[in-house]
């Protein structure tokens, strides 16, 4: 199976290492179209426009933008900071140096897609802006994004814990695209959680890293995968009150026209 990851807004910027080399990231046929991202964010500079620009807030530091090719960089695994990927960790400690990290791509606005070990700088761009020229990321890297992964993905089952803007920006028609989906029952009723949500996929990503679970490529081996990870989590909210996944749901495949499939898997917690 391959696992496809969004970015996260929180990174970890290192204070001194090499400076950004787009011609030694991963896919090397997105070189061009990474260029041209990166020049046309930095020429936003880092002003109150850039701000509107990026729908971010007056106060974030966007100086990170205005040096993307002189800053130091880190690997996209370790850069990358936030619930999701401090989940990783922590459920399955040394997962990044796994062989099973390579069947892992992280989606980003900036550069299309990522292998975890791929060197990149400090910097903030949502998949969901709107770039001048370029108009919405999604959109703009859509068409590439499908052309660059479909040789190595199609026909594969992805476990997708990608969210809206970053799932628009490569269906994966050609693929058998499992969305992974969290939600809490209490009292009979069921509720989508969001911001657990982002843990409890980052800990299901880290468990089948551990486990060798990402090996799996068929239908009843990559259930069985999930279902070994999702059913020895247990995670605790703010309050300290422990959760668990009690049931692991798998709607139908529904066939595209493209030869993939879709499928949403249901963690459902309590």
């Amino acid at each position: 199976m391959l696992i496809w990851l969004p970015p996260s807004e929180g990174k970890n910027a290192p204070a001194q290492s090499p400076s950004l080399d787009v011609n030694a990231l991963s896919r090397p046929s997105l070189a061009t179209s990474r260029r041209i991202v990166c020049e046309t964010l930095t020429a936003l500079r880092d002003g109150p426009e850039a701000a509107a620009v990026l729908k971010v807030g007056a106060r974030i530091d966007l100086s990170v933008n205005t040096a993307l090719m002189s800053a130091p960089c880190a690997p996209a695994s370790s850069l990358f900071t936030g619930v999701l990927y401090e989940a990783i960790e922590q459920s399955a400690p040394g997962a990044w140096a796994s062989d099973g990290a390579s069947h892992i791509s992280i989606f980003s606005g900036l550069f299309g897609v990522l292998s975890p070990t791929d060197v990149i700088p400090d910097h903030r761009l949502a998949m969901g802006v709107s770039l001048p020229e370029l108009g919405v990321l999604s959109t703009w890297w859509a068409p590439r994004l499908d052309e660059a992964l479909a040789p190595e993905a199609a026909q594969r089952i992805i476990i997708d814990g990608r969210s809206g803007p970053y799932r628009a920006a490569c269906k994966a028609p050609w693929a058998r695209v499992w969305e992974l989906r969290v939600e809490r029952e209490a009292n009979g009723k069921r509720s989508v959680i969001s911001h657990d949500a982002k843990r409890w996929r980052g800990a299901v990503t880290g468990l089948l890293l551990g486990m060798g679970g990402y090996g799996a490529e068929e239908t009843k081996e990559a259930e069985k995968a999930l279902e070994e990870a999702a059913y020895s989590l247990s995670l605790s909210d703010a309050k300290g009150n422990e959760h668990r996944v009690t049931d692991v749901e798998y709607g139908p495949e529904k066939s595209t026209k493209k030869g993939g499939s879709t499928r949403t898997v249901t963690l459902v917690t309590h």
